[in-house]
């Protein structure tokens, strides 16, 4: 399917594959507009068995119990030991993220922030706020899923390995239960890193949004949380990580594309039914990476900056750093 990145909410005549052109947000809110659904009768140890059992791809009655089941999810940081509500949850992802992103921080030289950092921290930290294994695998097996989360054509023999494996990791069920958590991390991979890189980048260059247009960058101010998290609400107006998404007629009909980019970021998490549950949470995640990337004093080696080659998401290929 090709993807296109969307600066706005335009009109897009021509996507290929069936898709027909962007259009605005009431989609994301109207009943009449629904994810565009996938198979259902599906085998277990497949990608498309993840697809036909997380909330992401559901709509309706189906969507409500599996939505429900990663909101419990999110909520139960039992790993962490804590239970006391969102507010606190985020508080305790946070503090793990930053006890995470120093540890990688840790050695000398320069550190690949996108590979090193922000493809391994949230599913670290998430897996292990779900009580399930952590291992130097963890985030090798969570990218091999994610990588083909979207991918409805080919099988793809290296994500349904990974898949296996973490199912087992979750203690071995095929079920809905299971789908919600690993459909937790999948989506968090992507989105949180491209959140991570985007923050970093714009607290790093203390340029915003014209890093790389010719601005001079200002000196950095002193870090802080506050920092932190004026950081992420910046990033989230001028370059939030996910771009567009899809919709269509619930009666049948082609998908059209759904950009998500506002001038105020009001839609960087979705809108309506499908909106992202774990908002805080990931907002919590980049935010502790982005306190101890700050704490450490961490310089980019270069300001010059690529993108995965991804339409819905914008996320930095690269960003070295060295700390200190």
């Amino acid at each position: 399917m090709r993807t296109l990145d969307l600066d706005g909410l335009a009109v897009v005549d021509d996507l290929g594959d069936g898709i027909r052109g962007g259009t605005g947000p009431d989609l994301l809110t109207d009943p009449g507009w629904v994810v565009p659904p996938v198979p259902e009768d599906v085998p277990e140890g497949t990608m498309a068995w993840l697809r036909a059992r997380v909330a992401r791809f559901s709509s309706g009655e189906a969507h409500a119990r599996r939505r429900a089941l990663a909101i419990g999810a999110l909520g139960a940081l039992g790993a962490l030991g804590v239970s006391d509500g969102p507010d606190v949850n985020a508080e305790a992802l946070r503090d793990a993220a930053r006890t995470r992103t120093q540890e990688l921080l840790s050695a000398s030289g320069t550190v690949e922030v996108m590979a090193r950092v922000a493809r391994v921290v949230p599913a670290d930290v998430l897996a292990a706020s779900f009580g399930l294994p952590v291992t130097a695998d963890s985030a090798g097996l969570v990218g091999d899923v994610a990588r083909a989360y979207h991918a409805h054509g080919e099988p793809v023999p290296a994500a349904d390995h990974a898949l296996t494996r973490l199912v087992a990791d979750c203690g071995g069920t095929w079920d809905e239960t299971t789908a919600a958590r690993i459909g937790l991390l999948v989506q968090a991979y992507d989105a949180t890193a491209g959140l991570i890189g985007n923050t970093a980048y714009l607290a790093l260059t203390g340029a915003g949004a014209g890093a790389g247009a010719g601005l001079a960058p200002e000196p950095p101010p002193e870090p802080s949380a506050a920092l932190a998290t004026d950081r992420l609400d910046q990033a989230l107006r001028t370059d939030p990580p996910v771009r567009g998404t899809l919709r269509a007629p619930v009666d049948g009909g082609d998908p059209v594309r759904v950009g998500l980019v506002t001038s105020d970021g009001s839609l960087a998490f979705g809108a309506g039914a499908h909106a992202c549950p774990g908002q805080a949470h990931a907002r919590a995640l980049a935010a502790g990476v982005l306190d101890a990337l700050l704490a450490r004093g961490c310089r980019l080696v270069s300001p010059d900056i690529a993108y995965e080659p991804s339409v819905n998401l914008r996320v930095p290929v690269a960003l070295e750093v060295v700390c200190g």
